[in-house]
């Protein structure tokens, strides 16, 4: 049986990481990989603690609540269709952790270090780099915004994204319109999925 392939799709708020994963699963499956997409934070409790926060919870906590959030989510969801060899695409990851926390002052290796002792590490993540600027004016129609998005606060996050290091990473440039965004992260995923199932992934 194939083994499973886990993709993160990552990038600070309104770079187009829901559209561009939503629109990859529907791709993927046009293709005949059995693909699905799942988001972070989760439902479970922690994720909806974090997402119903009027106000930013202290930077220990918050990065607490992920960690026990992802833990589930890997758990129930993550982990049981990577072993079933499907194509996991991820709205968000570990590496927004990362970025988000370390941007408010704990140190990034040790958030990379806590993730990767209960997460599975992606086969590939692709990071869509738009400037604060262009995000900000992409999420303005939102009704209300959330803690996280705020001009100066993402360019430290944007910042943290780009500081990241690992071979499996690719940085997109999502200034452009969505089209050639979508057409670029096809064209790499399709080359990664074939060299990795051509090896016997």
């Amino acid at each position: 049986m194939k083994k499973g392939f886990l993709i993160a799709i990552e990038g600070i708020d309104g770079s187009g990481k829901s559209t561009i994963a939503k629109e990859l699963v529907k791709f993927l499956s046009s293709l005949g990989y059995d693909a699905v997409l799942l988001k972070e934070p989760s439902d479970s409790i922690y994720g909806q603690k974090i997402k119903e926060a009027e106000e930013r919870l202290p930077p220990e906590e918050e990065l607490r609540l992920f960690l026990l959030d992802r833990e589930v989510d890997v758990k129930e969801r993550i982990l049981p269709a990577l072993e079933k060899g499907k194509i996991v695409v991820m709205d968000r990851y570990y590496y927004s952790n990362v970025a988000y926390q370390s941007a408010r002052g704990i140190d990034a290796k040790k958030i990379l270090e806590l993730n990767e002792r209960i997460a599975p590490k992606p086969n590939l993540v692709i990071i869509l780099d738009v400037s604060p600027e262009t995000a900000l004016k992409r999420i303005s129609h939102r009704s209300k915004l959330t803690v996280f998005e705020n001009r100066e606060y993402l360019e430290k996050v944007r910042e943290n994204f780009l500081k990241i290091v690992d071979k499996k990473i690719i940085i997109i440039n999502a200034e452009r319109p969505i089209e050639e965004v979508k057409k670029e992260v096809f064209k790499i995923v399709r080359n990664s999925l074939s060299s990795y199932y051509s090896c016997g992934g």
